[in-house]
C-alpha cells in the first residue's frame, strides 16, 4: 500500500469534480492523487494543481495500491470489489450501518470507522444543516426540528439534470415524454419523494441529544437543475433571542447571513457556503425561531466533509 495515495471514483462527473477543485487548496502533490471513472472517461485528463492526471478505468483498477478511495457515487460492482481488496473507504452512498461522520461534529467516531475499513459520510441535505444548527443548539438546547428540503435534479447526478433538460425540450414542442430517473415528470412539476431514511435520528445524534429532539423532515424534487434550498422551523427549550441568533450565525465560517430574499442559483451557485435568510421568530412565539437556507449541496454539503475528512485521515491515521 503506498501511504497517502488517494483514489477518486467517477472522475469527470460533478461530485468528483468538485472534491478534486477543493483538494488542489490542501496542497497534495498531483502524484499522490489517482482518479478512476467509467470507460468513457478513461484517458481524459483532468487538471490537478498545475498537472495533468489521466483517468483510469475504476472497475479495472488494483485498489490495494491505495491508502484511501473515495468512492463518490452508488456503485455496487465497486463496493464489492473495495471490500475483497481490504480498502478504506470513504463514502456518503456506501456504508454498513456504522456512524455517519461530519466532520466538525463527531471526530472522535472516526477510530471506530476506521477500524471497519468503511467511514460512511452524512448526505448532502444533512451536511447542509450541520454548521448552523449545532451553533443554536449550543447556545439554547433545541427541542424540534422541522425541514423541508427543495432539492434539485443534481441530486439523481448527471440523469436527473439530462431528463429535466431532454423532458423541457420535449413538452415546449408537444411531445410526450416517458419519465426514466423520477417516477413522474418532474419538467415543469413538483414530486414529493421518500425520506432519508434514518435522517431525524442521524441529525439529533449528530448534534448530540438524540433522547431529547424531535425531528421531522420532507423532501421534495423540484423543476431546477442545481441547488438546494431548505425551509427551516425549530423549537427550543427556553426562549431565544432573535438578535443573539443572528450574532452566532453570522459568526460561523461558511455561513452567510443576509436580511434579503437568497436562492441557490442567486447566492450559493458552485459556493462552498450557505446563505441564510429570513431568520424570525414563528408565529411571533419567543422559543421558535425559523428561517430558509440555501446551498450547493454537493460543494458546501459533500464536497467540504469529503475534502475535511481526508485532510483528518491524513494527519491522523495514515
Amino acid at each position: 500500500m503506498e501511504q497517502g495515495r488517494i483514489a477518486i471514483t467517477h472522475a469527470g462527473e460533478s461530485l468528483a469534480e468538485a472534491i478534486l477543485e477543493k483538494l488542489t487548496e490542501s496542497g497534495l502533490d498531483h502524484e499522490s492523487i489517482v482518479l478512476l471513472g467509467d470507460e468513457s472517461k478513461v484517458g481524459v485528463k483532468l487538471a490537478f494543481g498545475g498537472s495533468y492526471l489521466a483517468v483510469e478505468d475504476q472497475h479495472e483498477f488494483d485498489y490495494s495500491n491505495c491508502s484511501l478511495v473515495l468512492l463518490t457515487q452508488h456503485d455496487d460492482e465497486i463496493a464489492s470489489k473495495l471490500k475483497s481488496e481490504s480498502a478504506l473507504v470513504l463514502s456518503h452512498v456506501h456504508g454498513d450501518g456504522q456512524a455517519l461522520i461530519y466532520a466538525a461534529s463527531n471526530n472522535a467516531e472516526l477510530d471506530i470507522s476506521y477500524t471497519q475499513q468503511n467511514i460512511q459520510l452524512v448526505s448532502a441535505e444533512l451536511a447542509c444543516l450541520m454548521d448552523v444548527l449545532p451553533a443554536l443548539h449550543a447556545h439554547t438546547a433545541i427541542s424540534t426540528i422541522n425541514t423541508t428540503f427543495l432539492r434539485s435534479v443534481e441530486s439523481k447526478g448527471k440523469a436527473g439534470v439530462d431528463e429535466l433538460a431532454g423532458q423541457t425540450v420535449e413538452l415546449l414542442n408537444g411531445r410526450d415524454i416517458t419519465p426514466a430517473v423520477y417516477p413522474l415528470q418532474i419538467a415543469f412539476n413538483i414530486i414529493p419523494t421518500t425520506s432519508i431514511p434514518a435522517f431525524n435520528d442521524d441529525l439529533a445524534r449528530l448534534l448530540g441529544d438524540n433522547n431529547n429532539i424531535e425531528c421531522a423532515h420532507q423532501i421534495i424534487d423540484v423543476p431546477v437543475f442545481h441547488g438546494l434550498g431548505v425551509a427551516v422551523q425549530l423549537s427550543f427549550q427556553s426562549n431565544v433571542d432573535l438578535k443573539q441568533c443572528e450574532k452566532i450565525l453570522k459568526k460561523l465560517d461558511n455561513v452567510v447571513c443576509t436580511t434579503t430574499a437568497s436562492s441557490p442559483i442567486t447566492d450559493c451557485n458552485q459556493s462552498f457556503n450557505c446563505t441564510i435568510s429570513g431568520l424570525e421568530q414563528a408565529l411571533n412565539q419567543p422559543n421558535k425561531l425559523q428561517f430558509w437556507l440555501v446551498a450547493d449541496p454537493l460543494r458546501y454539503g459533500l464536497t467540504s466533509n469529503y475534502v475535511n475528512v481526508v485532510d483528518i485521515l491524513l494527519k491522523s491515521f495514515l
